[in-house]
């Protein structure tokens, strides 16, 4: 007798034990179901809605016409390679030095000259040196006008200076563009950066 109960409590055991087993299987096939797990499809076409948003027709100014063509008129520009995303032109000169022209924007419409000159001993206070080659980038890259107009600002020292140990600032004081700027920046021990531009609002 002793020995039957013993079984039937075995057995009842035995049941309760799958009977829970099967619950809490149930119950994590459930939570998983639940849980929502995005996949490469769902990334994908959110980095392309992402990429749609832009719409060209909603830019300030044409990007269509923001192409090299300003530098074909330039034969001793002929070495350069052009960025058509960041509109930027990358020109090797004949005397190893290089200039970044940057023309282009969505929004607001830049044109600067960097002039990177390399092995130079350059002192960062030799306004002389400085403001003839931030001339020399004007006259080559921009307008007439432009090139006239900075002329006169830079001898009527119409701009504001501030100065770092590797970097000086001038901000012209004016009402033709948002911004213009002259920055003169050490690089390194032989590089020297001669930025002068501006942009449009």
């Amino acid at each position: 007798m002793k020995k039957g109960i013993l079984i039937t409590i075995i057995g009842i055991i035995i049941i309760g034990i799958t009977y829970f087993g099967i619950e809490v299987y149930d119950f994590a096939k459930g939570v998983k179901n639940d849980i929502k797990i995005p996949n490469n499809e769902n990334t994908e076409t959110t980095e392309i809605e992402s990429e749609s948003d832009f719409n060209e027709d909603d830019c300030t100014f044409d990007l269509n016409t923001q192409t090299d063509d300003f530098l074909e008129e330039i034969p001793e520009f002929s070495d350069y390679v052009w960025d058509s995303i960041q509109k930027k032109a990358t020109i090797k000169l004949d005397n190893g030095n290089t200039l970044i022209a940057t023309r282009g924007g969505c929004a607001h419409f830049s044109f600067y000259g960097n002039l990177i000159l390399n092995n130079s001993e350059l002192n960062l206070n030799d306004e002389s040196e400085i403001f003839k080659k931030a001339l020399w980038i004007a006259k080559k890259l921009f307008h007439k006008s432009d090139f006239d107009f900075i002329k006169e600002l830079l001898e009527k020292r119409n701009f504001e200076i501030e100065q770092s140990e590797n970097q000086k600032y001038y901000d012209f004081q004016i009402d033709r563009y948002c911004d213009m700027t002259l920055v003169v920046e050490k690089l390194n021990n032989t590089q020297i950066s001669i930025e002068v531009g501006y942009y449009m609002c």
